[in-house]
């Protein structure tokens, strides 16, 4: 059953992520995931290529926040797809961020080969980065 298969990988991927677990994210995604970060105006906006660039961009997410926060609000699977809901929370300075992100996995062979985020209210996104330059 591929779909029970992708609901617990989506589980492991999104507790490794939240425990900042790097080896068992290595083990979950393809060598060569492509992570496409969208959201107009945000330090990281484009695709990373390969783990290292991957963990990296994730890395700098949380270090240029004082506070960053992502809750899991629903899972979506299929044969060769997982949809994470979440909702984030951030502060910088006296500026907040609240929003909902959608992310879109493609799976193949077990592994998690491609993503893409989408900020939900993208110009929300875009106001909290434009003030903070």
């Amino acid at each position: 059953m591929p779909d029970q298969a992708n609901l617990q990988l989506a589980r492991q991927a999104w507790q490794a992520v939240s425990q900042s677990d790097v080896d068992t994210l290595q083990k979950l995604w393809s060598a060569d995931i492509v992570w496409h970060a969208t959201g107009r105006g945000t330090p990281w906006v484009g695709d990373h290529r390969g783990q290292d660039a991957v963990l990296d961009y994730l890395a700098r997410i949380g270090e240029s926040v004082e506070i960053f926060d992502a809750r899991l609000d629903d899972i979506l699977t299929s044969s060769d797809r997982i949809a994470y809901l979440l909702h984030v929370s951030a502060r910088l300075g006296d500026r907040t961020l609240e929003l909902d992100y959608q992310l879109l996995a493609r799976i193949e062979e077990g592994l998690v080969v491609e993503v893409w985020t989408t900020p939900l209210e993208p110009h929300v996104l875009e106001e909290f980065w434009k003030s903070a330059g």
